[in-house]
């Protein structure tokens, strides 16, 4: 994965910069109508990747943003209400996966196409993973804050079982219980697409790579639904 890119300095020009601070502000999709609001939260992505929240100052993010603290604090109190931001817009990324819903209509293994193509599209954005690594390294440093983010997207986890609830309920999951098979399907992804990307810093899988991956995970998973065991 490239590295984060610095933000331009005024040195640079100010209409270079209003032409860099837009196309960040595309590229994240905050989808916010006050433009400093977009450029405080641009800025913490930008600290806190680079320096974890911890290291991280409020003065930092204001430089950065081309704001007064005065500023940042009437957006933003503190770190933890930009880090809530940040998990806002994970959340809002996952949208996707949360509204999909089972047809007993359609071949199911068309629907796991689907599915895990939406799944992919997902782990496979690098933005997506930016966001990612801040809320698990801020997840492994505190066991309170742990708990208070797990509080977070434990209903945006349960939703995104809702597919395997209502196919299970159809008949069409065989033997497996809905859970399981969530835990199944997004897990066997998240491992060769998501896990080593984040923790080790690896590659984003290319077309081939993900496609191959789609492929194989939809195969094995509807051998488990077939099987009699």
């Amino acid at each position: 994965m490239d590295k984060v890119h610095d933000l331009v300095y005024f040195s640079y020009g100010f209409i270079r910069f209003k032409m860099y601070r837009q196309l960040l502000t595309e590229e994240l999709s905050l989808g916010r109508s006050d433009e400093k609001h977009n450029d405080i939260l641009c800025a913490a992505i930008r600290e806190f990747c680079e320096k974890g929240m911890m290291a991280t100052t409020m003065e930092a993010i204001a430089s950065r943003a081309c704001v007064s603290k005065r500023t940042l604090y009437k957006h933003y109190p503190c770190k933890e209400d930009l880090l809530d931001a940040v998990v806002s817009l994970l959340l809002e990324r996952v949208e996707p996966l949360q509204k999909m819903t089972f047809d007993p209509q359609r071949p199911i293994a068309e629907q796991l196409q689907e599915l895990s193509q939406k799944v992919l599209s997902l782990v496979c954005d690098e933005h997506y993973l930016r966001l990612s690594k801040i809320v698990i390294i801020e997840s492994m440093r505190s066991e309170k804050e742990a708990i208070r983010l797990n509080q977070k997207f434990s209903d945006c986890e349960q939703d995104m079982h809702n597919w395997f609830i209502q196919a299970s309920k159809a008949g069409a999951l065989g033997q497996l219980e809905p859970g399981l098979a969530a835990a199944m399907f997004y897990g066997a992804i998240k491992e060769m697409a998501f896990w080593d990307q984040a923790i080790c810093w690896k590659p984003l899988l290319n077309e081939q790579e993900a496609r191959k991956l789609m492929e194989q995970t939809c195969r094995f998973f509807l051998t488990a639904i077939q099987s009699k065991g």
